[in-house]
C-alpha cells in the first residue's frame, strides 16, 4: 500500500455508518494477512450482532486483507504511547489489579497509570478500557471481565499489564468446555426450586443467537415437594430431547428451572433463522402442556441470574 488513502476512511465511514451509526472501525496489522479491517460496537451485544454478520458476509482473507467483528488482542500496543487525551499514556507503565470470582467466572479488573492523576475520570475510563481491549481482546474482556475501574492511586496486589494475558489463558484453559451444573433454591412459599444451568454461560461465545425462547411444560403428577415425580419427569425428559431433535444446531439450550409443576427451558437462537422460531412455535401448538414466548435479547439478559451466579 502507498500509504495515501484520499477519501478512502471517509467512504468506509459512511458504509459502516449505514449498517448503523453506532459501529465503529479501525485498521491494524491482521494475524494471518498484513492489514485487518475490523467492525466493532464496543461491547455493545446489540451492535456485535451486526458486526458479525457483517464479518461473516465478508470475503474469505487474502495475503492482504482480513476482517474481524471485535478488536483482537494487541499486545505490543504496550510498547507505544496512547495520545489524543489530555495527557500521553505510556502504556508500558499501567498496571492492572485482577479480582477474580470463581462463582461467576468473572473477573473486576482495577486499572492504575501515574498520568491518571492528571486526566479526567473520562479519559481515564477511556484509556483503561483501550488498554485492557489491546490486552485481552474485545470478546475476552466481554467473556471473562465483569467490572472494569480505573485508580489514581497504585491498588494492593496490582501487578504489570504485561502480565495480565497469561492469567486469562489460564482462566481460558480451565472454562474451555462449559459444563452443566446444578443449585437448589426454595420460594417464600417454600417450594424447592432446581436450577440446571450451562456454566460458563456466555453470549458472546454464540454473537449470533439473539433470540430468547422461553419453553413452560407443565407436568401434573408432583412429588410432595412440588417437584416432579418419576413420571413426571420422564415425560419431562422426553419432551426436552422432542424439542432437541426438532431444533438440531437451531438453537441452544443454556438453562432450566424446575418448580411446583412448571419447567421452563432457557434457549437462544438466531433471531433471523425464521425456521428456528417456527420449530419452538409448532412445537408448543402440538402439546396442549406447552408454552413459548419469544424475546429479542442479544446480551443474554434474561439468564443473567444464571451467569452471575446469583
Amino acid at each position: 500500500m502507498s500509504g495515501v488513502y484520499g477519501d478512502l476512511p471517509e467512504i468506509i465511514g459512511a458504509m459502516v455508518m449505514a449498517i448503523h451509526p453506532e459501529l465503529r472501525w479501525e485498521t491494524g496489522p491482521g494475524a494471518r494477512s498484513q492489514h485487518r479491517l475490523c467492525v466493532t460496537g464496543g461491547g455493545d451485544p446489540r451492535l456485535r450482532v451486526l458486526a458479525e454478520r457483517w464479518r461473516r458476509a465478508a470475503p474469505p482473507p487474502t495475503e492482504t486483507w482480513e476482517f474481524a467483528a471485535a478488536r483482537e488482542p494487541q499486545p505490543g500496543m504496550l510498547t507505544g504511547t496512547l495520545e489524543g487525551l489530555a495527557q500521553p499514556v505510556d502504556l508500558g507503565l499501567a498496571r492492572i489489579a485482577v479480582d477474580w470470582d470463581d462463582r461467576s467466572a468473572l473477573a473486576e479488573l482495577t486499572v492504575y497509570h501515574p498520568a491518571f492523576t492528571r486526566m479526567s475520570t473520562n479519559d481515564c475510563r477511556l484509556a483503561g478500557r483501550l488498554l485492557v481491549d489491546w490486552l485481552l481482546g474485545e470478546d475476552d474482556v466481554q467473556r471473562w471481565v465483569g467490572a472494569l475501574n480505573v485508580a489514581r492511586t497504585d491498588p494492593r496486589d496490582s501487578q504489570p499489564a504485561a502480565v495480565v494475558p497469561e492469567f486469562f489463558q489460564a482462566v481460558a484453559t480451565r472454562n474451555a468446555n462449559p459444563r452443566w451444573t446444578i443449585r437448589e433454591a426454595q420460594t417464600s412459599s417454600g417450594h424447592r426450586v432446581i436450577v440446571c444451568t450451562l456454566r460458563p454461560l456466555r453470549w458472546v461465545d454464540h454473537p449470533l443467537l439473539d433470540l430468547h425462547t422461553a419453553v413452560r411444560i407443565s407436568y401434573r403428577r408432583t412429588g410432595p415437594d412440588g417437584l416432579p415425580d418419576g413420571d413426571a419427569l420422564m415425560g419431562l425428559q422426553n419432551l426436552e430431547a422432542d424439542l432437541g431433535a426438532l431444533l438440531g444446531s437451531r438453537g441452544e439450550l443454556v438453562a432450566s428451572e424446575t418448580c411446583n409443576g412448571l419447567r421452563i427451558l432457557h434457549y437462544y437462537s438466531d433471531s433471523e433463522d425464521q425456521n428456528g422460531r417456527d420449530s419452538f412455535d409448532r412445537f408448543a401448538r402440538a402439546r396442549k402442556e406447552v408454552q413459548v414466548t419469544h424475546t429479542g435479547d442479544p446480551g443474554w439478559a434474561g439468564v443473567q441470574k444464571f451467569i452471575s451466579g446469583t
